[in-house]
């Protein structure tokens, strides 16, 4: 505190948000006390010159347009990512998902390892080539050539039970 006047109540004079009754004692203290005009000047002018670097750096740091742009499409561009790979992470979850479900729907009729190898023997024969490289989109041809070996193996019946269960 000096002369009465808290650092509180100098910093909200200074900062120019102090109440009316606090800056008319401010003000009249500093008409007679050159100690205290003094002191104000020195932080007056530190504050203002606070405010002028802040305003400079600001001008210096804020991105113009072309660099917001370039800046913004980066981080589009890693959600754009983010999101590609949890949509294969679903897909690859839903091939999975309905390979088991058809091998659960051949295994009574053809054992185990029959319905494995009736899975296999459809995806070598498809545009997937292997087991593994079955994918949603290869998907259509893979089921058309399970459904023909269903066929061939327990009759139409079986095969549309296949069919059906491969589907969505």
């Amino acid at each position: 505190m000096r002369h009465g006047i808290t650092e509180l109540e100098w910093n909200d004079y200074i900062d120019r948000c102090a109440a009316p009754d606090v800056c008319d004692r401010i003000e009249a203290h500093l008409f007679g006390c050159l100690e205290c005009w003094e002191f104000y000047e020195q932080v007056a002018r530190a504050t203002r010159e606070l405010f002028d670097a802040a305003e400079e750096a600001r001008q210096r740091i804020t991105p113009d347009d072309r660099q917001l742009h370039i800046m913004l499409s980066g981080v589009f561009s890693r959600i754009r990512t983010t999101q590609s790979k949890a949509e294969m992470k679903s897909a690859i979850h839903q091939v999975k998902g309905r390979l088991n479900r058809l091998e659960t729907v051949l295994a009574p009729f053809c054992g185990p390892h029959g319905a494995v190898c009736a899975l296999q023997a459809a995806a070598r024969n498809s545009p997937a080539s292997s087991l593994e490289k079955v994918t949603l989109e290869n998907w259509g041809p893979f089921l058309e050539k399970l459904t023909a070996i269903a066929a061939a193996m327990c009759g139409e019946t079986f095969a549309g039970l296949v069919r059906e269960s491969g589907q969505l």
